[in-house]
């Protein structure tokens, strides 16, 4: 029981003594420790008692110590809600805290609660039922749904896929469009992106800030005969979406083992890798092209690349030895054994020797050997 004098010093006129009695309050172990440190709160005005108050709060785990937390966040203080809600974050993470208690803040009718709840249950690794995300897409703020549909894309609920695309369909609002797009493009399929077609026929006419995930779901479940309509869209977007575009022709090369492409989607890339890109967006593009060097039009765009470069471009210059070996042919053979001669970084020499050791060409047997 924790004696008169300390919950008289809780309520003492002096700020130090509030803040050192609610400091041994929290310590105490008490049962009413909770309910003192809560009812101390609603009437405190010195921030560093409110300090005191909260930490005390943190480590009590009595029962009902997460339902009077979760009741902080009507506070009309930011800096208790924003404490409380790091409370609650880390009872989540840590698997203390009841979804039970969150699901009934759910139902409440303060959305911002309503949307905190969701955002709670994001950290937790607590499975929840489906019809739990069904009840939260249809909350009349968008802003509670917006974060159901990122919640139900971060655990991968993929038999959600249906609810969130019909959304995507019916929709118009920018903020929850996207977030159903980004939330697709991780759990959706093949079906998904055919019926996303009703509303977005092409790549190339998807608005702005929709087109990075509509080409990441290309990337996922297009087949190869979707890499000309990323062209056709790198080519026309321009610069901004150059990255997402790489990014999905690489997933589709690799889901598809694709070596040649069309010519136009060649001319393209090989056009890219002419400008002036940012360097993710250049060590992305060498990459995909190397599965592409079997071209001759590739194969003459990296030489000429790497031609260019000056030796501090060293990394760089690994990558595009490292996609020219996949070239068998004698013009990449004949450059690259020039550049081992030339080359002076170490690193470069050991992989062009590997390189060259590997091609067919550089292991024939000279010709007096021959019979």
């Amino acid at each position: 029981m924790i004696a008169a004098w300390l919950e008289d010093a809780l309520n003492a006129e002096a700020a130090s003594d509030r803040r050192a009695a609610a400091e041994e309050i929290g310590e105490s172990g008490d049962p009413e420790a909770l309910r003192m440190l809560i009812a101390r709160l609603g009437n405190e005005g010195s921030r560093a008692v409110k300090e005191a108050i909260l930490r005390g709060l943190a480590g009590i785990r009595t029962s009902g110590s997460e339902t009077a937390i979760l009741e902080l966040l009507r506070d009309t203080d930011p800096f208790v809600r924003a404490e409380a809600a790091a409370m609650l974050e880390r009872r989540m993470e840590d698997a203390t805290l009841s979804p039970d208690l969150l699901v009934g803040f759910l139902r409440g009718r303060d959305k911002d609660l309503r949307k905190f709840a969701i955002e709670i249950m994001g950290l937790g690794s607590i499975g929840l039922p489906d019809e739990f995300y069904l009840e939260a897409l249809k909350d009349e703020d968008v802003n509670v749904a917006i974060c159901t549909i990122e919640l139900i894309g971060a655990r991968r609920r993929t038999t959600l896929a249906d609810p969130v695309l019909r959304m995507a369909l019916a929709h118009s609002h920018p903020m929850l469009l996207y977030a159903c797009l980004e939330t697709l493009a991780l759990i959706g399929t093949r079906e998904t992106l055919d019926r996303l077609r009703e509303k977005f026929p092409q790549a190339a006419a998807v608005p702005g800030m929709f087109l990075p995930p509509f080409l990441r779901l290309l990337g996922r479940f297009a087949g190869p005969e979707g890499s000309d309509e990323i062209c056709r869209c790198a080519a026309a977007r321009g610069a901004s979406i150059h990255l997402a575009a790489i990014e999905a022709l690489t997933r589709i090369t690799a889901r598809h083992h694709v070596a040649v492409v069309s010519t136009f989607c060649e001319d393209t890339l090989c056009a890219l890798l002419a400008g002036e890109l940012e360097a993710e967006v250049l060590f992305h593009l060498v990459r995909l092209l190397g599965h592409f060097a079997g071209s001759a039009k590739v194969e003459r765009t990296l030489l000429d690349l790497l031609a260019g470069l000056e030796p501090a471009d060293g990394l760089l210059r690994i990558l595009i030895v490292e996609s020219l070996g996949k070239s068998h042919g004698p013009v990449a053979d004949a450059a690259l054994q020039s550049l081992l001669v030339k080359e002076v970084d170490p690193e470069i020499r050991e992989e062009l020797g590997e390189l060259l050791g590997r091609r067919p060409s550089w292991n024939l047997q000279p010709n007096s050997f021959q019979s």
